[in-house]
């Protein structure tokens, strides 16, 4: 298998910049050194030997990100044309410049009207190898873009076609707006959403049950099909998604218009974590609910979680093969292509004894899961019948305030991750040895959310003032 390694080359050019060189391992007795033909300052060069991208939104920031989507487009092409290569001894320097020489200059047979835009992003998912949850985020992303089509034909004229050169920066401005107002949207144009609904099952994995309505903050019936309010993070979630499809289509021909060039997606904001303590944890785990055994269940379920901090996605995967020698072992699905580590977090009692009631000979999973919105749901009940609603404050994620909620609305799975880090960080308060037992990586600033400072740790280094 080919492996490739960076680094940067001596010289600069006019612009004061220095060029990528790759240094590609074709077999034991072949390496070559080729330039990338990208260029960058040295000083956006790390210690890691990658493209260090600025925290803050701005033009540099867009042409980094660009720079190195680049440059992974070219290193797979590069790496699938040695790995691909019948006799490796034919891969030489030269041929390699040309591919990337071909690679910044594709020929004209690549023409972008040949496909529709939706054709290429077909292709795009096709050559992608993304997680189940990837791959259906981003169809999300184009049932919304067929339905913003369909909007912009009914409100600016039937003329208008999502297409690669009709795409604008003040498109996409007007794409950001439509994510934003899609409720208010479906209430106008509801045979758009006929046509391209909100929400597309691929399989039913569980019988259909009969559910009560959905209601409104005002207790009105939310019509069937309504898609439900987006805050700003998901949007610009959705719009990073579009980008990289973007680029990927500039890297691959398909088009040479880049409408995100003086487009910035507006920046991802979380508020303070919210997680519960162990007291609350316990609490919560001796409540009475055996009058609902499925609400029992899953209130067991989400102790469990808080118990070995893991993803729900995570969660949902284990089995028994994930029990070794008193800890669970998994390797988490989020950054499982980009930096597949094993997580082993060593169970407690009190995680053994909920294994060992729901342990079932004839079922392979750990514990009998629901769905996750239906874990999502009992959570929040069994919150409220165990006394949990003290007020936290929270961000909104539509109006980006500050609000106040009771402790059992805002409970969720990824609250159990939240405790179980925040938790021990309380204790250790070390982040690398932390996120050892969550899967984060040293120095994530993901993981760095969950390390707030809470009312325990300050009154602590108040006290050193005594």
């Amino acid at each position: 298998m080919a492996q490739t390694n960076y680094y940067i080359g001596g010289t600069t050019n006019s612009a004061g910049e220095s060029e990528i060189n790759l240094r590609l391992y074709v077999s034991r007795d072949i390496r070559l050194r080729i330039g990338s033909g990208i260029w960058i300052d040295r000083k956006r060069w790390g210690k890691k030997n990658d493209i260090n991208i600025p925290l803050i939104q701005g033009e540099e920031r867009e042409q980094l990100l660009e720079k190195r989507t680049r440059l992974k487009a070219l290193t797979d092409l590069l790496e699938h044309e040695i790995n691909t290569a019948p006799d490796k001894s034919a891969i030489t320097r030269a041929y390699l410049q040309s591919l990337v020489k071909r690679f910044h200059k594709p020929t004209k047979a690549k023409k972008a009207h040949e496909k529709s835009f939706f054709d290429v992003i077909d292709i795009y998912l096709a050559a992608h190898k993304l997680s189940e949850n990837r791959l259906k985020n981003f169809r999300v992303l184009v049932r919304c873009l067929h339905r913003f089509e369909l909007y912009r034909k009914a409100t600016a004229g039937r003329g208008f076609t999502l297409s690669f050169t009709s795409l604008t920066p003040d498109i996409l401005r007007q794409i950001e707006e439509f994510l934003l107002s899609e409720p208010e949207i479906f209430l106008q144009y509801p045979e758009i959403y006929e046509q391209y609904p909100y929400s597309a099952k691929v399989a039913v994995k569980t019988p259909k049950r009969k559910r009560p309505p959905r209601l409104d903050a005002e207790g009105n019936e939310v019509p069937k099909g309504m898609p439900l309010p987006r805050g700003q993070n998901t949007v610009s979630d959705m719009l990073t998604r579009f980008r990289a499809f973007f680029l990927w289509a500039i890297d691959n021909g398909y088009t040479t218009n880049n409408p995100f060039k003086h487009f910035t997606i507006g920046e991802i904001v979380y508020g303070t974590p919210i997680y519960i303590s162990n007291e609350e944890r316990n609490q919560l785990f001796e409540a009475d609910l055996s009058d609902n055994k499925e609400l029992e269940t899953q209130r067991d379920i989400f102790v469990f979680q808080c118990l070995i901090g893991c993803r729900v996605s995570d969660l949902y995967k284990m089995t028994r093969r994930n029990m070794i020698d008193g800890a669970i072992e998994y390797i988490p699905r989020k950054t499982k292509e980009d930096r597949p580590i094993t997580v082993r977090v060593p169970l407690n009692e009190t995680a053994r004894r909920l294994i060992a009631k729901y342990r079932d000979p004839d079922r392979e999973s750990l514990f009998p899961f629901n769905t996750e919105q239906d874990y999502n749901r009992k959570i929040k009940e069994a919150f409220r019948r165990a006394g949990l609603d003290r007020m936290v404050t929270v961000l909104d994620q539509q109006t980006r305030q500050e609000i106040q909620r009771p402790l059992y609305e805002v409970a969720s799975s990824h609250m159990a991750r939240r405790t179980f880090i925040g938790n021990i960080y309380k204790k250790v308060k070390d982040p690398n040895l932390v996120g050892a037992l969550s899967g984060h990586k040293e120095g994530s600033r993901a993981f760095a959310r969950y390390r707030t400072i809470d009312d325990d740790l300050k009154k602590e280094m108040i006290g050193f003032l005594d």
